[in-house]
């Protein structure tokens, strides 16, 4: 796996493993379903990302299955480590959208990317930069020209994430349990936060 900021292995035509100066991102496998699990059951991380839901074994299978479907395509998910393959912190994911797409008909067709650490790791980074590996993957790469996003209205760290990276608010709805924000990120914006430009705060 190549080295260096949101370094891409081209060793595959499919999902590949990406790397940041301290994470290595490695395709998720079926192997790592008792994992994901146990992550996804944590009551923090389920309390926006499955809307405070019980994750029973069956929801998490239909979960991993569907971000495996996307593996021949480049996307899915990926299991969040330590550079050099350390111990594991999280998961992200870059897949189509779906719930989002049914709620803001402008996203329709994008992809959407979806961080999930354990809280043990929070705070010191690590989301910023998994996601930053993602988003720098999926438009140069990928060469999309718009990504998706969305989060939780009292999920206020996941706000602040997203639009330091660029994403730029379009709406806002009532979810399943909270309000509901959807965002856009476009290439040029991430471009232009990449160089040290500012966040645009207009979207169409």
């Amino acid at each position: 796996m190549a080295a260096g900021d949101g370094a891409v292995s081209r060793e595959t035509a499919m999902q590949p493993s990406l790397s940041s100066s301290r994470l290595a991102l490695r395709p998720a496998q079926i192997e790592d379903f008792p994992y994901l699990h146990g992550l996804w059951s944590e009551s923090l991380v389920r309390r926006y990302l499955f809307d405070d839901r019980y994750v029973s074994l069956e929801l998490a299978r239909s979960v991993l299955a569907t971000c495996l479907e996307g593996r021949e395509r480049g996307t899915g998910l990926w299991i969040v480590q330590g550079a050099g393959g350390s111990a594991r912190l999280g998961c992200i994911g870059l897949n189509p959208t779906a719930m989002v797409a049914e709620a803001e008909p402008r996203l329709a067709g994008l992809l959407e990317p979806v961080v999930a650490l354990h809280p043990s790791h929070w705070r010191q980074g690590y989301a910023v930069e998994a996601l930053g590996s993602v988003l720098r993957y999926a438009f140069e790469t990928l060469d999309q020209e718009r990504l998706a996003g969305a989060t939780d209205v009292p999920n206020v760290a996941s706000a602040r994430m997203l639009e330091r990276l660029g994403f730029v608010p379009l709406s806002e709805m009532q979810g399943p349990r909270y309000l509901l924000r959807t965002y856009l990120l476009r290439r040029e914006i991430w471009h232009g936060v990449q160089n040290g430009g500012p966040a645009s705060c207009r979207s169409t």
